[in-house]
């Protein structure tokens, strides 16, 4: 069992890494501005939705049928293609409106408060002459780039579970891959181990995310003001141009059928 576990956060981990999907782009908006906790809910919310699909690999949803009724079974099998095409949607929706609210934010602005900071800096160092690099980081230091709000701790954790949703090919990957592993002995079929999987899963994609926040957020002094608010604004025209790039796969897999 421990064996499965330790598999699960390694894949959840390693297979989180690529930086090609919405979810690392709006976590790293969020490592940006310092934003830690909604950073990692937004992680934990695609760790959860890879949970979901790797426990249907393992014949959670054959479980789950025993406590429908027929007629609602009946009804999803005859509507199969329209929830899968409008989960998918609603998951490039949040994409989407993901990238503009990004695009719109600043990391960093200088109010009021930063400039009466940036101002007693100069009167306490009027006997010193300070170089530009040096002055800089002082006042990025003292700058809050970000007011974090911890109300929006779950909001952003189902964000997590729509932009992870919003890829269609996600739960095909997952139930190659749980094949996989079963055709090689790797793990076996008892269903307990596909749950300790799964929770492995899990926790390895929210550490991932969780590593990716610090690193950036630890880093990000050493970055310009003005570069850091550019960055932040290609993460989102990225997001928004993936989410009208996977509207259009929708759309033609829909076709298609």
């Amino acid at each position: 069992m421990i064996f499965s576990l330790l598999i699960g956060i390694a894949l959840g981990f390693i297979l989180s890494m690529p930086p090609v999907g919405p979810t690392n782009f709006a976590v790293i908006s969020k490592a940006f501005k310092k934003q830690i906790k909604e950073g990692i809910a937004i992680g934990a919310g695609a760790g959860f939705i890879d949970m979901f699909y790797i426990l249907i690999a393992y014949g959670g949803l054959s479980l789950l049928k025993t406590f429908i009724p027929t007629s609602v079974e009946n009804f999803f099998i005859d509507n199969e293609i329209s929830f899968k095409i409008g989960i998918t949607a609603v998951g490039c929706i949040v994409v989407l409106l993901f990238g503009i609210k990004i695009y719109r934010s600043k990391v960093f602005e200088e109010d009021k408060e930063i400039s009466e900071e940036i101002k007693e800096i100069e009167q306490e160092t009027t006997s010193k002459i300070l170089s530009k690099e040096e002055e800089l980081k002082k006042i990025i230091k003292k700058a809050p780039l970000s007011k974090s709000n911890s109300r929006n701790f779950y909001g952003y954790f189902i964000s997590g579970i729509f932009l992870c949703m919003s890829s269609i090919t996600i739960p095909a990957f997952w139930i190659a891959t749980v094949g996989y592993l079963k055709s090689y002995g790797v793990i076996n079929n008892n269903i307990l181990t596909g749950v300790i999987l799964a929770a492995g899963v899990m926790i390895g994609t929210t550490l991932w995310f969780y590593t990716l926040i610090k690193i950036i957020s630890n880093n990000v002094h050493r970055i310009l003001p003005a570069t850091l608010n550019r960055l932040n604004k290609y993460v989102g025209v990225f997001l928004m141009l993936l989410g009208v790039f996977l509207f259009y796969k929708i759309f033609c897999f829909a076709f298609s059928i």
